[in-house]
């Protein structure tokens, strides 16, 4: 199956890629010992590298090509031929017919009895890729779950049951339950139901965009009430805005739900936040930063003292890149600690610790416990308070690296905001080293993306007259007929560098940093946008739903 010529160790492939040194295959190997896992699996689980990183680079080690299992649509009639426990036993799935070739994906290249069971099973010769092991196991999951329970047809008959129900003898678990397995079907984020008077609206936020999903009779207004109580909240108290949260096993997967509600004139309006419990850490590359840009954000990383900042709104995905990045250093020779709400990820070399402000440990108490613990580098989860601000920038000018989010629309945002917290603008310009802020745009289904011609207008809006070719989504089951499968970064990158900083110092106005930033590596959030709309990942519709067009000002500069 796989390439039998003389082959370069998987740890020499990752050192010549820049993605580990020999101290890490050192460490890992020494661990190995203990465990006794494959050295792959052994330097992701470490935080090393990621297990996208592993398997894109066996896909070159072998030939193999790779494929993302999770833009595949399900094909029924393939998955009868085999069964969940022989493909996850195995680790592969099949994925889709073509002609008399039937491609399968498997995550150990080097098992020459899968092309056999796939043969075997099929009479069809089998064409492998390569693919991450959890995303082989969700979608195995995830696939013979739904062919064996049509949630949607589930759902529907739940509803029709409940409603002649007039005693309400029957319980709301089977709907909810089905609600939260379709949640994760769809990849919904959040869950949102909402009273009418006449109805009750239930609408996903799938990639960033509300999505109604159904409505059901408002004599099942109910089902709040089933779901306060699950997550330990007040049943009688229906006045007050509430917050709850429970755990719920879907799909052999744990999801936290945090649980909202308030009170509006049609009754209790609900919001279930969607988090896994488990989520994979990704690399820079993976979240969307351009090859030419990783290089400026890991150098910022790799700053012995100062503060990075993550900027954006709620949800862009700030703390997935700050871990991206911490992913970059060195974590064998720098001491790591953490304060989080909650700890979104576990990397084994970081001493990660959780808010507990019933306790009184919040962001700011934690940093001064830590600088008792010898740290290199700090990460606050997020600084919104002025003592958070302040013991952040005093750990900073100490010879720590000082790692955070904060909420500003803009890179440049973040000097006013740190300046509105009661930092000197001294110290905001000896503090400073950078700051990345963010959006996520929906990227363009792979399965059904299609060529079109823009029309001038959108050639102006992109500023791009010359260009003839554009790309979109015709929807399809893979996006449910929008589109779009997943997201991407949008970003602004901004480096304070000496001149930067004596205008930052000298309290300069917005325009007049934003003109010397130009000069210097300052990124534009709507340059990355258009680049990634030319190259066919987003398109002109989300660059206007994501920034607008208050980015005309973005072009007048150029």
């Amino acid at each position: 199956m796989a390439d039998k010529t003389v082959q370069k160790p998987l740890g020499e492939l990752l050192k010549e890629k820049g993605l580990i040194t020999e101290s890490h295959i050192q460490y890992a190997l020494q661990e190995q010992k203990i465990t006794g896992e494959r050295l792959g699996e052994l330097i992701e689980r470490l935080g090393f590298v990621t297990e996208y990183d592993v398997v894109e680079t066996l896909s070159e080690q072998r030939g193999v090509p790779y494929i993302d299992v999770d833009t595949v649509p399900a094909d029924e009639a393939l998955l009868k031929m085999f069964n969940k426990n022989l493909c996850l036993n195995n680790v592969f799935l099949p994925l889709r017919r073509v002609g008399n070739t039937v491609e399968a994906a498997v995550n150990n290249v080097d098992d020459n009895n899968l092309p056999q069971i796939i043969a075997r099973n099929t009479g069809l010769t089998p064409k492998i890729y390569i693919a991450e092991r959890k995303k082989i196991i969700n979608a195995a999951n995830r696939f013979y779950y739904f062919l064996e329970n049509p949630v949607e047809k589930l759902i529907e008959s739940e509803i029709n049951v409940l409603a002649q129900d007039a005693e309400m003898a029957r319980g709301m678990d089977k709907l909810l339950k089905h609600l939260l397995h379709l949640a994760v079907k769809m990849r919904a984020t959040d869950i949102h139901i909402r009273p009418t008077k006449r109805s009750i609206n239930i609408s996903f936020r799938v990639d960033g965009v509300m999505t109604p999903v159904l409505a059901m009779p408002s004599s099942l207004s109910r089902l709040v009430a089933s779901i306060k109580m699950r997550a330990d909240m007040d049943i009688a108290e229906q006045r007050l805005p509430q917050d709850g949260r429970f755990t719920e096993t879907i799909l052999n997967n744990v999801y936290d739900f945090r649980v909202s509600t308030i009170v509006t004139p049609q009754g209790e309006n609900m919001v279930l936040r969607v988090l896994p419990m488990e989520s994979a850490i990704m690399g820079l590359g993976e979240l969307g930063f351009l090859k030419e840009h990783i290089r400026i954000v890991e150098k910022i990383f790799n700053e012995p003292f100062g503060i990075i900042l993550l900027t954006g709104p709620t949800g862009s995905g700030k703390s997935t890149t700050l871990y991206a990045g911490i992913r970059r250093l060195n974590l064998l020779e720098k001491n790591v600690i953490t304060v989080e709400e909650p700890i979104e990820y576990e990397i084994p070399l970081l001493r990660q610790t959780q808010v507990n402000e019933k306790a009184g440990y919040t962001f700011a108490s934690a940093i001064r416990y830590f600088l008792r613990h010898d740290p290199d580098v700090i990460l606050v989860g997020e600084i919104r308070d002025a003592e958070t601000a302040a013991t952040a920038v005093t750990a900073s000018t100490t010879g720590h690296l000082v790692l955070s989010t904060m909420h500003t629309n803009s890179a440049l945002g973040a000097i006013p905001r740190l300046k509105d917290l009661g930092i000197r603008p001294f110290l905001v310009a000896d503090a400073l080293i950078g700051v990345v802020s963010q959006r996520l745009v929906r990227k363009i289904c792979s399965n059904c993306k299609v060529e079109y011609r823009p029309g001038e207008e959108e050639k102006a809006y992109l500023n791009r007259p010359e260009i003839t070719t554009l790309y979109r989504g015709q929807g399809c089951l893979v996006c449910n007929g929008s589109g779009y499968f997943g997201r991407t970064l949008v970003y602004e990158l901004l480096t304070v560098d000496r001149e930067l900083a004596l205008l930052i110092e000298q309290e300069a106005d917005l325009s007049t940093l934003a003109e010397q930033a130009s000069r210097g590596t300052y990124i534009d959030i709507f340059d990355i946008t258009v680049r990634k709309v030319v190259e066919g990942i987003t398109t002109t519709e989300e660059a206007i739903r994501i920034l607008g067009s208050i980015r005309q000002a973005g072009r007048d500069r150029q």
